[in-house]
């Protein structure tokens, strides 16, 4: 048997389980008698009043047509652990169609797993599920809500967020006000809007909504390249984004009181991973299938959901920051080049070890249930040989690691048995599912303090080689001889990564081969240095492959991801090909800047002949982009860069208790868990990117890396100022407004030559100092911390300062003099500070008094303003906060 190929057809089936959920609410227009014998067969009958309910399940094997058209074969052929339809009819009753659909009255062992999965990823409690399959179809409406199954639209975690242990009242569907819009998936598409006025009150209109998500699934599938279905775990990886696309923000259940919180697609993603996992644990432990149906069917003790059937595989990636900011000699002349590549690296390993792994343990990428900024989490079954493939793996990734980056940087492995039982809701924090959330926790922590395993087998003396020179682009790498410069191939694929990630249309394959030769072709960009025993590969259009049809079919393409930007806030991302949002944004020179050319007169030749060359912005021209042209032709304010650092605060309790408290009938689930990962890395992987594309003013502003829970952003000094204060404030609107979930960040203004290594560590300072305020949500920029309500308000206050400098002529001199003032102002313990406000109106007094354009009332006025605004609104206000509007103004002045 073909185990990865067997698994990928039990992930579909347990993928589209719920397939019918979106059928039935687009109300497509099945034949009347078809309906009514798909109702009978897949639906759970009650002969109390001879009714069928869950209806959605018939809705299952009546859609699975359109997957089927668009899909590897579904019905005849090695169909494995399936029924074909060239066996004995006797067997057809458990083929993938009636695994999918069967999930609310399973009779075979295969029907069984996906059920059990389903529920698991739920976190149903035994006596729930059991109501919830009996009562629960004919109750599709939303408690509280007044809405049914076709009304209502998706809740959003982030509402529901809390951190304090208070018990509080228990929130009900009708208490929230945030709901998710019935759209694709685009940036805009994945902020919540405000229920009131959103969610339409009639069938008719919430049907249109679901009909057009339908139809353009359906077109979707179809720009799934042909060729591709001849590898089922490559057409899965793309299935798997295009689902993603069409069902992110789709309530997975509204029947039954159950709050509908978690997207269709989240739901099923994790019933995927569990049931390929369950299914593969009962291929490692064969039985009769009576018997395993009975002890699946039964959590009582006569049951095994104790039993610990499945391993929880964690990975993360250390030495981030220490990878992507090393120096060599000549590390400046390609900076820009350097940490786009680098940055993009970083991703590009952790999702190489994930199919690294995946591939090991032949898994699908259905089973890797979370991705996002280094780290991953895969579920496998709990065996023997998985953990021994593992170790295997382990020391493969160690080795790679020490003999290419010397040990600098690594990714950590770590993983959890767990029962069926720990997936489920629990009676306190340390139990159920939020218990095996605190081992994973635990697991990854112990991980991080054995990295390459040196008390182990590995050596701790690394072998020197007959290398001549430090690579110039990395100076604790030696170079290796090759190429046109003292370099090292890890160097030499960074630099050309930089360059492939600045072209359009790019896609990335990752190739496994013997032959070099077979895949040397004129639109394949290789890179130099295999990964893992991979391949990496660059690629324009697909069109000019052949959409890549002879590396499919040698068995050489593994993986095609799709890693284009979007270009507007309203495109949606789904182009045919799996994505990864790994690609950051970087800076373009545009027809604009041909018109303003003389705002970059200083700039070195060598950085300009660059920048006309690529048509890629350097730092030097980023840092000009601030400068403003005066009335006699000359250009103003400092050339300077802003280096932007910022994660959210308190993720650790956030994913840990933030969704557990059994008093406000608040449950962890795998599928929240994966969902609230998914939905949090989606910020900065994909809106903050796109926000830099679609805004003229955050356009010259550099992605380092953004992703997880985390962003490090270079760019013009005064632009990515506003930039931090649009990211904190549309994070407020994505997060549903809850005052429990905020980020912090740090900044640090510098010129364009200054070392990157250095700007990371004092940007990471900045931050530091930011989380140091009580209750963080704060930014700290020129050694000030505020909170982010405050940013705003200096920015006003800025803008108070120009217009009263502008219409009193207010000297340099006198404006520098504030400086002092806030100086007194921020030593309240002595008593001279109290000085400052008569201070403030004697020097504006004496400044008046020299403007001879003013008469004696039009002073009193001016003198009422400036005392006003500028001492009681900012100095009196923000103490020494107040020194970031005056830095600001001057900055713009020089």
């Amino acid at each position: 048997m073909d185990v990865l190929n067997a698994s990928s057809r039990v992930a579909l089936a347990a993928l589209v389980h719920d397939l019918g959920k979106l059928a039935q609410r687009a109300d497509l227009p099945f034949p009347a008698e078809k309906k009514e014998t798909h109702i009978q067969l897949y639906c759970p009958h009650h002969p109390e009043g001879n009714w069928w309910s869950h209806h959605h399940a018939a809705y299952t094997a009546l859609a699975f047509d359109v997957i089927e058209q668009n899909a590897p074969a579904l019905i005849r052929g090695e169909m494995t652990p399936f029924a074909s339809r060239d066996a004995s009819e006797g067997e057809i009753t458990d083929s993938l169609v009636n695994a999918a659909a069967m999930h609310h009255c399973p009779k075979t062992l295969m029907q069984w797993i996906i059920a059990t999965a389903d529920r698991m990823a739920s976190g149903f409690e035994r006596e729930e599920f059991e109501k919830y399959n009996d009562n629960g179809g004919n109750r599709e409406e939303v408690a509280g809500t007044g809405k049914n199954h076709f009304q209502a639209r998706q809740l959003t975690l982030f509402e529901q967020i809390r951190l304090a242990e208070e018990k509080g009242e228990p929130l009900t569907p009708g208490s929230l006000k945030w709901r998710y819009p019935l759209k694709p998936l685009s940036p805009e598409s994945l902020f919540p809007v405000k229920r009131e006025g959103y969610e339409p009150d009639n069938n008719e209109t919430a049907k249109k909504e679901y009909a057009a998500l339908w139809e353009a699934f359906r077109e979707g599938l179809e720009k799934i390249p042909d060729s591709h279905r001849q590898a089922w775990p490559l057409w899965l990886d793309h299935f798997d984004t295009a689902w993603l696309t069409y069902t992110h923000a789709v309530p997975s259940a509204t029947a039954f009181g159950t709050r509908p919180d978690v997207s269709l697609y989240d739901h099923s993603k994790a019933t995927a991973a569990l049931a390929v996992a369950l299914w593969r644990y009962h291929l490692c432990h064969p039985c009769d299938d009576n018997e395993a149906i009975r002890k699946i069917a039964d959590r009582t003790a006569e049951g095994d959901w104790d039993t610990d059937k499945f391993l929880l595989i964690q990975g993360d990636f250390f030495g981030i920051q220490d990878f992507i900011f090393a120096e060599g000699s000549q590390t400046n002349r390609q900076a820009a080049k350097l940490l786009r590549g680098r940055s993009f690296y970083v991703s590009l390993l952790t999702e190489l070890a994930a199919l690294k792994i995946l591939e090991a343990l032949e898994l699908p990428s259905t089973s890797q249930i979370i991705n996002a900024a280094g780290k991953f989490l895969i579920v496998a079954e709990n065996s023997p040989e998985t953990e021994a493939r593992l170790k295997c793996v382990r020391e493969e990734l160690n080795q790679w690691f020490l003999d290419n980056t010397y040990g600098m940087a690594g990714i950590g492995l770590a993983w959890q048995t767990a029962s069926s039982n720990d997936f489920l809701k629990g009676k306190n924090p340390d139990g159920g599912f939020s218990g095996l959330v605190k081992k994973l926790f635990e697991a990854l922590e112990t991980a991080k303090l054995q990295q390459f395993s040196l008390c182990g087998q590995a050596s701790p003396v690394l072998p020197i080689g007959e290398f001549s020179a430090p690579c110039q682009w990395h100076g604790n790498l030696p170079a290796d001889g090759k190429g046109n410069s003292d370099s090292c191939a890890l160097s030499r694929d960074q630099i050309m990564i930089g360059k492939q990630l600045t072209r359009e249309g790019k896609r990335i394959l990752i190739l496994k081969v013997e032959d070099e030769e077979a895949i040397r072709t004129d639109n394949l960009d290789l890179c130099e240095l295999p990964v893992f025993g991979y391949r990496v590969a660059f690629t324009g259009d697909a069109q000019q492959s052949g959409k890549f049809a002879g590396l499919v079919s040698g068995g050489v393409l593994r993986r095609c991801w799709d890693c284009s930007l979007p270009q507007d806030m309203h495109s949606v991302l789904w182009h045919g090909y799996a994505r990864r949002n790994i690609n950051g944004y970087v800076p373009r020179f545009d027809w604009e800047d041909r018109q303003e050319e003389g705002k970059y007169a200083g700039v070195t030749d060598e950085e300009d002949a660059d920048w006309r060359n690529s048509g890629i912005k350097p730092f030097g021209h980023i840092a000009c982009e601030n400068r403003q042209q005066l009335m006699d032709g000359k250009w103003a304010g400092q050339v300077a860069l802003v280096t932007l650092k910022g994660d959210v605060d308190n993720l650790g309790n956030i994913f840990r208790r933030g969704l557990h408290n059994p008093e406000r009938k608040q449950h962890y689930s795998f599928a929240r868990m994966a969902a609230l990962s998914r939905q949090l890395n989606n910020f900065f992987a994909v809106w903050l990117p796109a926000k830099c594309v679609a805004e003229r003013d955050y356009a010259n502003t550099y992605t380092v890396f953004a992703g997880g829970d985390d962003f490090f952003m270079i760019g013009p000094w005064r632009n990515t100022q506003r930039l931090a204060g649009e990211i904190a404030a549309r994070f407020r609107a994505y997060t549903a407004e809850n005052p429990e979930i905020h980020l912090s960040a740090g900044m640090i203004m510098s010129k364009p030559g200054y070392p990157v290594h250095a700007l990371a560590e004092a940007a990471e300072d900045a931050l530091a100092e930011a989380k140091r305020r009580d209750g963080k949500n704060a930014a700290c920029l020129f050694r000030q911390t505020v909170c982010w309500d405050d940013w705003a308000k200096l920015e006003d206050a800025e803008a108070r300062i120009d217009a009263l400098g502008a219409d009193y002529s207010l000297s340099t001199g006198y404006l520098y003099s504030l400086f002092s003032l806030i100086d007194m102002a921020e030593t309240a313990n002595r008593p001279e500070a109290s000085l400052w406000r008569s201070k403030l109106a004697y020097r504006t007094a004496r400044t008046l008094a020299s403007d001879g354009r003013l008469t004696p009332e039009a002073r009193q006025h001016a003198h009422r303003a400036i005392v006003t605004d500028i001492g009681e609104k900012g100095i009196a206000a923000f103490k020494g906060a107040y020194r970031i509007p005056l830095f600001n103004y001057f900055y713009r002045k020089r």
